[in-house]
């Protein structure tokens, strides 16, 4: 009961103090998303606001279906008629109830406070309902994701992928093979992961220029030449070896990409991405390196983490946004080992609230 009245607490408090910020700043925010100031925070959301404005503002959503594919922020602009307040306060509602969700995953004040913590400081989800992004999307699925693997609610790994395909159609693919490839309550199948990874690394090469997002010259956004020999890697069915050094690769390169051009204006908080997303992957690698006292769940959330953008890291891509949503899988993973201690083991889950 207390448990329950704590996170009721925190949920609320958190959502009055961001719907006052909402309510009182709102002519602001419309304004900043027409002057495309808002892409200091997202790099898209300026261009949402411009092309739903410009293309689809009187479009019938039955000649546009794919929107829910490549652009869900247009979408939703279209179904409430450019009403931009009620699409973020969607935004806070759906983030609110995310850290309620996060928040019930741990056993502790401290995990709770750290939880939360972690969370707001990670600018994605903390400015995520202020703009038009898929962001948001991105970082509440993987709560509801990591919710399910520790307290095995099957609504939150359906809601998790509702709001996966929301993000990116590829995150759900990802979420999808994360299942079969890391169940919640058996071994990891990491004969399956490697098999995945080979047939990924054929099928590359072979269907990334028909698959739309996926492969085009102006993705290839990274210093020098490094998108480019990345994709000359892929398109020689080399992603089974490059896949960890992408990975480990893009993580700090947005905070690279900040010292050597500080004028683009999403790049200050790229950056913060990319130093808080390291941080968090360091500890990761700590926990698995030092081998000390490891619970099952902890040690599946990390694997979670650095596996779940295998099936989507093949595009040419060079950008961390895409896959940072794993920082709430480590994140996760670093508050159950070194604060929250009293999580039930994974093993006694079997019959706990698996319903």
């Amino acid at each position: 009961m207390f448990k329950i009245r704590i996170g009721s607490l925190l949920f609320g408090i958190i959502f009055l103090l961001m719907l006052v910020i909402l309510l009182t700043f709102r002519k602001t925010l419309f304004e900043i998303h027409e002057t495309e100031i808002i892409d200091y925070f997202f790099s898209d959301a300026g261009n949402y606001f411009w092309v739903y404005q410009t293309l689809f503002s009187d479009v019938n959503l039955t000649e546009a279906p794919d929107l829910l594919l490549i652009g869900s922020p247009i979408l939703f602009m279209n179904i409430v008629d450019g009403n931009l307040i009620l699409i973020q306060l969607w935004q806070l509602i759906l983030m609110c109830v995310s850290i309620k969700v996060g928040v019930d995953c741990f056993h502790t004040m401290w995990g709770r406070i750290f939880f939360i913590m972690g969370s707001l400081i990670f600018p994605y989800f903390l400015f995520g309902f202020l703009g038009l992004n898929k962001e948001v999307y991105a970082m509440c699925a993987t709560i509801f994701f990591s919710s399910y693997y520790l307290r095995g609610k099957w609504l939150h790994l359906f809601v998790a992928l509702i709001l996966a395909m929301i993000a990116r159609y590829y995150m759900l693919i990802a979420f999808v093979m994360l299942f079969y490839l890391i169940p919640r309550l058996s071994k990891p199948r990491y004969w399956l992961i490697l098999v995945s990874l080979i047939i990924i690394s054929i099928a590359a090469p072979l269907i990334k220029s028909n698959i739309p997002g996926y492969s085009s010259d102006g993705l290839l956004e990274a210093p020098s030449r490094i998108g480019g020999i990345s994709s000359g890697i892929i398109d020689s069915y080399g992603y089974w070896l490059f896949y960890p050094v992408k990975y480990f690769m893009l993580i700090p390169m947005r905070a690279y990409s900040f010292f050597i051009d500080s004028t683009r204006n999403a790049n200050a908080m790229e950056a913060l991405v990319s130093v808080l997303s390291l941080f968090m992957v360091i500890l990761a690698l700590y926990i698995v390196l030092i081998k000390k006292n490891i619970r099952p769940i902890v040690g599946k959330l990390i694997l979670l983490g650095f596996v779940a953008p295998m099936p989507i890291m093949w595009s040419e891509i060079m950008h961390w946004r895409y896959y940072s949503f794993v920082y709430f899988l480590f994140m996760f993973a670093v508050i159950l080992h070194f604060v929250d201690r009293h999580q039930i083991p994974l093993n006694q889950l079997k019959n706990v609230n698996h319903a």
